[in-house]
């Protein structure tokens, strides 16, 4: 038990600011009411505006750090280790690839806190030969490093323990999957955010009987943006007066093709946006989800929609398939199969009354399987059992699966 008025130390650690801004939100005020003193370590300064509703009062701290491998990495290394050997923890929690390589391999030189993993996707997925053995290594290497692994999807955790990355007796799951769960008071379909949706149609010059399409996500080739392009094309030779809004900031690590750049920025019925911090409106004014990525973890904005009873149309690939139910949460179609995408997107636009059925069982499943308070209080339990082992029997311990 903790002591009345003492509390856990904490540190949070990830890449990139977005990440901080995107995926935590909420948990931190959750841990810090819960008596944990949290400090933030990230690798930038693009995202630096944190609402304290959302995100408490954490001490956050850059300590920069490059994405992908770099000589730079050992001046990284060098200032976690710096920063964890000023800074004594009793729990880190670590994701995304470089700050979790990093904070895992710093804070067993220092001999500093317990440390957990949340593995939200496996980069090297779609990778192969020398490439995808070197990053499999990486994950390899953290997870055995870290204590406690936490896979963002049930598939993603039985591909860790096939291909031997890590050892099922460190993986937990959240509930049924996700690492922070849907906000599903925030994310509803109430008149209010109905009719934000329905001023964002009007200042964009949407017609009110024109069906809205919607993406969201990083704008990159492996999110499928590319495939949007044909998808939306035959859309429209069906449903011509469809529109399509493209939401989410660009990855100039893996940038999409200049024909759909062309095509994105001057198609008067597309509607391109970057990083926006309230979806909901958009959410709101779309009538069906398109999301043609080619593996995710677990994809929030598929939550996200849902919760909005949004229904999705989404290939049939890792992460998707646990996101969506085909069928009773929206439909999944063949990876990179356009028509097929195209086709199950023409029949909702046309069939409003399955649509809308499909629409009110997707928010029925998130609230029954991801609503965050169920996540949050799993990962507390993770924790608190963590910053109570003392270091020499951590590795003898067995936790309760989760």
């Amino acid at each position: 038990m903790l002591q009345a008025g003492k509390k856990h130390r904490m540190c949070v650690m990830c890449t990139h600011s977005f990440t901080l801004a995107t995926l935590y939100k909420g948990l931190l005020p959750f841990l810090e009411n819960h008596g944990y003193e949290i400090h933030v370590v990230v690798g930038d300064r693009e995202y630096t505006e944190f609402d304290s509703a959302l995100f408490g009062n954490p001490r956050i701290s850059v300590l920069p750090m490059k994405r992908l491998p770099s000589p730079f990495d050992l001046i990284s290394l060098v200032r976690v280790a710096h920063f964890f050997f000023r800074n004594r923890f009793d729990v880190i929690h670590l994701s995304t690839p470089k700050a979790s390589l990093l904070g895992s391999v710093a804070a067993r030189l220092t001999g500093n806190g317990r440390i957990v993993f949340v593995n939200r996707r496996r980069v090297y997925e779609m990778m192969s030969g020398r490439k995808r053995r070197f990053y499999a290594a990486v994950d390899r290497l953290i997870c055995g490093l870290c204590d406690v692994v936490v896979p963002v999807s049930r598939e993603m955790g039985h591909q860790l323990v096939e291909e031997g990355i890590c050892s099922e007796s460190q993986l937990r799951i959240l509930g049924y999957g996700s690492s922070n769960g849907i906000d599903t008071d925030r994310f509803s379909p109430r008149d209010e955010a109905l009719n934000a949706g329905q001023e964002l149609r009007r200042e964009l010059g949407i017609p009110a009987d024109a069906p809205i399409l919607l993406f969201i996500g990083r704008i990159c080739k492996e999110k499928g943006v590319d495939h949007l392009v044909p998808v939306f094309r035959r859309i429209r030779d069906v449903v011509p007066h469809a529109h399509l809004i493209i939401l989410g900031p660009d990855d100039p690590r893996d940038p999409i093709s200049p024909q759909s750049e062309e095509t994105f920025a001057t198609d008067p019925q597309v509607h391109r946006f970057g990083f926006i911090n309230d979806p909901r409106p958009f959410y709101a004014c779309a009538d069906v989800f398109v999301f043609p990525s080619f593996f995710e973890g677990l994809p929030n904005v598929l939550l996200e929609a849902a919760a909005m009873e949004r229904p999705v149309v989404g290939f049939d690939v890792p992460g998707v398939r646990e996101a969506v139910e085909d069928g009773v949460s929206g439909f999944l179609v063949p990876c990179r199969d356009d028509d097929a995408m195209a086709d199950r997107t023409i029949h909702l636009l046309n069939h409003t009354e399955e649509r809308l059925r499909l629409g009110r069982q997707s928010r029925e499943r998130v609230m029954r399987l991801y609503r965050r308070e169920v996540t949050w209080e799993n990962l507390l339990a993770i924790l608190n059992d963590l910053a109570t082992t003392s270091i020499g029997s951590i590795a003898n311990t067995r936790y309760r699966r989760i």
